[in-house]
C-alpha cells in the first residue's frame, strides 16, 4: 500500500512538474544562451549567432563611441546599449524605464518562423518587432546598423507613448530613427 502511494504521489507531482514546463515551453521558447545590458535581455541560439550578429552589426564610425567589452557577449550589450541610446537622442524621446527582449536568430528563416508563430502570416523580414511581447527579432546574417536602429526605433516610441501611436506613424518613427543613425 505504502509503495502505491509513493508511485501514486511522484506520478502526481511529475504531471506538477512536467506541466507547466511544456506551457512555458510552447509559449516562451528557450534561445540557449542570455545576456543582460543595460537596456535589453539578448537571447540567442549558439555562440557562433552570436558572433555573426556582432560582425554584422557593424558600427561604421560610430564604432569610436562604442565602449569595448572584455568579452563577445559585452562587445554585443554594449553596441545594442549604444544605439538605443542613439535612437532616444534621434527621436527625443527617452522612456524612463526601457527594458525590452531581443532574440538573435541564425537566418531570417527562422525570424519569419517566429513571425508566422505570433502573428499567423507568411512574410519576408529579416527582422521585426513584437510589440506584445515588447521583443525585437533579427536574422544574424542581416544585422546590419540601419536594420538593427530601424526595430529599435520601434521599441523606443512603443515605450515612450502611453497608447501606441498609429501603425504608418510608428513606421515613420522607426525609417527616421534608421536614416539618422549615424548622424
Amino acid at each position: 500500500m505504502k509503495r502505491r502511494l509513493r508511485i501514486s504521489l511522484w506520478r502526481g507531482i511529475r504531471w506538477v512538474l512536467v506541466i507547466p514546463a511544456a506551457i512555458a515551453a510552447a509559449i516562451l521558447p528557450c534561445h540557449g544562451f542570455e545576456i543582460a545590458s543595460r537596456f535589453a535581455t539578448i537571447e540567442y541560439q549558439s555562440p557562433e549567432a552570436l558572433r555573426e550578429f556582432n560582425h554584422e552589426l557593424y558600427m561604421g564610425r560610430l564604432k569610436h563611441q562604442v565602449q569595448p567589452g572584455e568579452t563577445l557577449e559585452e562587445e554585443v550589450g554594449n553596441k545594442l546599449d549604444y544605439i538605443v541610446q542613439k535612437v532616444m537622442l534621434v527621436l527625443d524621446m527617452h522612456p524612463p524605464t526601457l527594458k525590452f527582449r531581443v532574440v538573435i536568430h541564425p537566418s531570417k528563416e527562422a525570424v519569419q518562423k517566429d513571425f508566422k508563430q505570433l502573428y499567423g502570416m507568411d512574410v519576408n523580414y529579416i527582422a521585426f518587432y513584437a510589440p506584445t511581447r515588447n521583443t525585437v527579432f533579427y536574422s544574424a546574417r542581416k544585422a546590419r546598423l540601419r536594420v538593427v536602429a530601424h526595430e529599435i526605433g520601434h521599441v523606443v516610441a512603443e515605450n515612450y507613448f502611453k497608447i501606441s501611436p498609429p501603425p504608418k506613424i510608428h513606421e515613420v518613427m522607426a525609417q527616421y530613427a534608421e536614416k539618422h543613425i549615424t548622424d
